[in-house]
């Protein structure tokens, strides 16, 4: 096994960067909801977030959900890749990951 420059590993880890944005901008607005539920109802910015509120959480939900699974998406494939080249590299140390095929056809 060989070990990953730090440059790879800033690399994967900047894949989740959209995902932790997002979470934050979400989280904000909730908390920005609650707060507004304990203010008066009569300042307009309360009546805008009142009025559009679920509106703007389900527009961040379907975002933050988009942006999670292409992150998910995007490592999966990255580490298939890096799989598939080191048992490229050293065949004989991958050699029990594949599976038999060689089937036994005597019935007895």
């Amino acid at each position: 096994m060989n070990k990953d420059s730090p440059q790879d590993v800033r690399r994967e880890r900047m894949t989740f960067y959209p995902v932790i944005v997002m979470s934050t901008i979400f989280c904000v607005s909730i908390f920005i909801v609650i707060a507004v539920t304990f203010g008066d109802q009569d300042v307009p910015v309360n009546r805008w977030v009142n009025k559009n509120a679920n509106l703007i959480l389900i527009v961040e939900t379907i975002l933050l959900t988009i942006t999670a699974i292409g992150a998910m998406t995007v490592d999966r494939l990255r580490t298939l890749k890096r799989i598939a080249a080191e048992k490229e590299a050293n065949p004989e140390e991958h050699a029990e990951d594949e599976p038999a095929t060689e089937v036994n056809n005597n019935v007895g």
